[in-house]
């Protein structure tokens, strides 16, 4: 229900349900969405499940789940709910695994749906996370409120994305020379669906400077719903002001008893958009470039890191070894990281590599890197 970078809260959720619960629907009469806001997971393709709200029979929405702590405490802790069954109208029981981790905004979130019916079932998990269309209570809408997503080259799709839901044209933009998708809320109803292939979907609070972050695998060729969406935007129009960044795995057809998974990766830091790229350790907005100076390269760009710690900048050879003292800044998510370094020019060096350690002095892994002959960055 709530995901917060320090005090600020990323993703949108409805004051209107604070607090409440609700008993399972006995009458026709009684099918209304209680849309709490948050994030939550729903079996696509939509049409076929029916819901939101619930049809009758089913709870999975609307159902109380039962939870427990599976790791309470330590470097990382981790939660799991499970769903009410539903054997007759989806025929899925589902189960949600949480783990945080200790000095980073990282979340990893795992859903499993179970066939619990007497039949052969087939659905795609599909992951949705409402984010705020207002980003201040002054305005009933924020054109700043912004997601970004890559759009695929090799799509089907004449411009790599495609009409769910009619309306709101304007908010569904392409940037950067049709590679890259920028929704702007205003606050009108649609929906498009992409076949993006980057693995990776971003909201920006553009005001703020602000970034949620989900990384999730794509498998291909597969099959996906609605049209091959790996990826869905919907945006709200009326009196709630928010957006859904959609999720889904391919479709997986499950015999009696059988089960598939799909794992997501959280992030958050404090950047602005438009995002161009991501890794699992940051958010990148402007890509690094290195031009000449003098006996030395200046470094330019900018990025927001997923985990306290210090930042190395180092060029090394073809074995990953640094050929000079590296230059050091200690970084944190909920600051951006604004790059203006001048790197002296070393013999063998064929790469400038930007590495992450954490306060205990852990590596964690490549952030970015540019390769000296091309002058592009590689993000991995």
């Amino acid at each position: 229900m709530e995901y917060k970078l320090g005090s600020k809260p990323l993703l949108w959720v409805n004051p209107a349900e604070w607090g409440k619960v609700y008993d399972s629907l006995l009458h026709e009469e009684e099918r209304v969405w209680h849309n709490y806001g948050g994030y939550k997971v729903w079996p696509a393709p939509q049409k076929k499940w029916g819901g939101p709200p619930d049809p009758r029979g089913s709870n999975l929405d609307g159902g109380r789940w039962t939870g427990n702590i599976t790791v309470p405490q330590g470097q990382s802790a981790g939660i799991e709910m499970v769903s009410p069954k539903d054997e007759n109208v989806t025929g899925l029981q589902m189960t949600r695994k949480v783990k945080l981790f200790a000095g980073t905004p990282k979340l990893v979130v795992t859903e499993t749906f179970k066939n619990v019916s007497e039949a052969a079932i087939t659905w795609s998990i599909w992951g949705v996370t409402q984010l705020p269309g207002s980003l201040s209570g002054n305005s009933k809408y924020s054109e700043q409120s912004h997601i970004y997503f890559p759009l695929n080259p090799a799509s089907k799709h004449e411009q790599g994305f495609w009409t769910l839901v009619e309306g709101g044209a304007k908010q569904f933009q392409p940037i950067d020379e049709g590679s890259l998708m920028q929704v702007s809320y205003h606050n009108e109803t649609g929906k498009i669906g992409a076949d993006s292939v980057a693995g990776w979907i971003a909201h920006v609070d553009e005001i703020n400077e602000y970034a949620y972050i989900k990384r999730f695998q794509v498998h291909k060729p597969a099959d996906y719903p609605d049209q091959g969406a790996t990826v869905e935007v919907y945006t709200n129009g009326g009196d709630l002001s928010y957006m859904e960044v959609g999720v889904l795995s391919r479709l997986h057809t499950l015999q009696p008893g059988e089960e598939f998974s799909v794992t997501n990766e959280w992030y958050a830091t404090k950047i602005g958009g438009p995002l161009r790229d991501t890794t699992e350790l940051a958010a990148i907005r402007e890509p690094l470039q290195l031009v000449p100076v003098g006996g030395g390269l200046h470094l330019t760009g900018e990025l927001g890191v997923f985990a306290t710690g210090t930042l190395e900048i180092a060029l090394v050879d073809a074995a990953d070894q640094p050929v000079a003292e590296p230059i050091t800044r200690q970084v944190d998510p909920a600051a951006p990281v604004v790059l203006n370094e001048t790197v002296a020019s070393s013999y063998g060096a064929v790469k400038l590599s930007l590495t992450l350690e954490n306060n205990n002095g852990t590596p964690l892994g490549v952030v970015a890197e540019l390769p000296l002959a091309t002058g592009i960055a590689q993000a991995h």
